[in-house]
């Protein structure tokens, strides 16, 4: 009896391990917002894992710093360049997400937000929706430049704004 309830949950484990699907990101959309400079990111890649269906297990970001499109060439040169992102020296923002939960509000994402070699612990408001075609993930954050080291320490907004937005095919 022993082997036959250990075979089984071999079997249980083995399928369960086995129903994880881990989806490239196929869309995106990447924009920040401060009163001195708003734009997004052209680059972005990364991969989700979910349980095989909507709700993701984790999230692997990376968004290429060089990629900043602020509408104004001179300004992305100046955003790539060491006073800010030093997108020679850290040429991803990143971000792991490990944990989603449903809460009152929908979900939250639990991980870790890397901007210019700095890493923190995040929680982020996690919206998530579906067509026939693909799910949809969205979050809104705020971040404090300080925090992150980034920029000047003076003449600017201390804080950026940030929405994000992906989807992964069904």
């Amino acid at each position: 009896m022993k082997i036959i309830m250990m075979t089984f949950g071999m079997f249980l484990l083995a399928g369960m391990i086995h129903a994880q699907d881990t989806s490239s990101v196929d869309t995106y959309k990447i924009a920040f917002f401060s009163k001195d400079a708003s734009g997004g990111f052209k680059k972005m890649k990364g991969k989700v894992v979910t349980n095989g269906d909507s709700i993701p297990t984790s999230f692997d970001l990376f968004i290429e710093t060089a990629s900043i499109n602020t509408g104004n060439g001179m300004q992305n040169k100046h955003a790539a360049s060491s006073e800010w992102f030093h997108s020679e020296k850290y040429p991803n923002i990143v971000f792991k997400g490990r944990e989603v939960v449903s809460t009152d509000q929908g979900f939250m994402v639990s991980g870790k937000l890397t901007i210019a070699g700095v890493t923190k612990a995040v929680k982020l408001p996690l919206k998530i929706s579906t067509d026939e075609s693909q799910y949809l993930y969205q979050t809104k954050l705020t971040v404090d430049r300080a925090d992150y080291e980034f920029g000047p320490k003076n003449k600017v907004s201390p804080s950026i704004k940030i929405i994000a937005k992906l989807s992964i095919k069904k």
